[in-house]
């Protein structure tokens, strides 16, 4: 049974910051001497403060484990899985290092016990606002070097060295695997954001709804960001090959605009002023495979994405990238995944399922 209590939140307002403080009664006291800091909105219970979050912004959350309609843990999940708010603050009249540990792990800014006197709640919010510039503007560079060298054979490399720069900064603890976290988040967000064409073939989720909760051991963090990374990084190589060919690199992006356009080999050449011919030897010269090679693989990644987050037939999905043949281009999904369309989607059911 959870335990009842107030869930207080200061709203950011220039230089005031944003809390959300579940106490068993109003500390109004306390918030009063520190009005110059923070505009204070009282709310109920953990469900209240979540639709809150919802509708209005907030810079700093500061919530008790134990509330009534979400317990701590969960609103802090929900909080950090739709990015609600940069930081959270767990409280507890317990010490408890299992809740600190995980919720730390999370994403959590920080786990303080309860009572919170004037001179924590203080010391609180001027490090808040110390991370909360940090987060902003100090690791911008870094989350536009990752974006920009995803899709390379650099990207590792790079990801490695940005680890190791802000271990350097932040030391070898917890802290470092939840900034690690909110870096890969960022980047994620930020890729989808600028090649919108990622979203016909790759699925956000797969990429960003990671269930950070699960995991017990926080040097895994680091692994899974440095693999899904990776991993994306591939996929977009593969999707969009880097050329230093301006004519090619539009040429590419029209093609992935267009996947579900049914476009013909002519329709192309026509569309960017080019004969048949000079398109197919600009694709191998370039990039080494013909266009037809590269155009077959585009659409059999596209049916992929369509058979795992569609309820579209199998015959609409080659109608939609211009197979009139379905049994054609049964075949050539086969050829390529080694399984047939069907068994494909039935799998990646039963795959999510599990």
């Amino acid at each position: 049974m959870l335990f009842g209590g107030h869930v207080r939140i200061i709203i950011f307002m220039k230089e005031k910051l944003c809390i959300l403080e579940a106490v068993d009664q109003p500390r109004a006291a306390v918030w009063t001497e520190l009005e110059q800091y923070a505009d204070v909105v009282t709310v109920r219970d953990g469900e209240c403060a979540y639709q809150l979050l919802c509708e209005r912004e907030f810079d700093l959350v500061l919530v008790n484990l134990m509330l009534n309609g979400l317990d701590g843990l969960e609103l802090l999940r929900r909080i950090k899985n739709r990015n609600l708010c940069k930081l959270v603050v767990l409280t507890s009249d317990f010490p408890d290092f299992q809740y600190a540990q995980q919720g730390i792990l999370y994403g959590a800014f920080d786990y303080l016990l309860r009572p919170l006197t004037k001179e924590v709640l203080l010391n609180l919010i001027l490090r808040a606002k110390e991370r909360i510039y940090h987060i902003d503007y100090t690791y911008q560079k870094e989350c536009a070097a990752l974006v920009k060298a995803v899709g390379s054979p650099c990207i590792m490399e790079c990801y490695d060295e940005i680890v190791s720069h802000i271990a350097q900064e932040l030391g070898e603890d917890i802290q470092l695997d939840v900034t690690i976290r909110r870096l890969y988040q960022s980047v994620i967000q930020q890729i989808f954001s600028d090649m919108p064409w990622i979203g016909r073939f790759l699925y956000l989720e797969d990429y960003d709804a990671i269930d950070w909760m699960r995991m017990t051991d926080r040097t895994i963090v680091r692994g899974v960001c440095r693999r899904k990374l990776d991993t994306l990084s591939q996929r977009i190589a593969e999707l969009h090959p880097q050329t230093g060919n301006d004519k090619l690199a539009e040429i590419l992006l029209y093609i992935l605009e267009h996947v579900d356009d049914g476009y013909r080999q002519k329709d192309i050449a026509a569309a960017h002023y080019i004969s048949n011919t000079a398109l197919s030897d600009l694709f191998r010269n370039e990039l080494g495979q013909s266009y037809r090679d590269y155009v077959t693989g585009i659409k059999m990644r596209r049916a992929e994405y369509l058979l795992q987050h569609s309820d579209m037939k199998i015959y609409e999905i080659s109608a939609l990238l211009g197979y009139k043949d379905v049994n054609y281009f049964s075949r050539m999904f086969r050829q390529r995944y080694g399984i047939a369309l069907s068994q494909f989607r039935h799998q990646n059911q039963l795959d999510y399922q599990i």
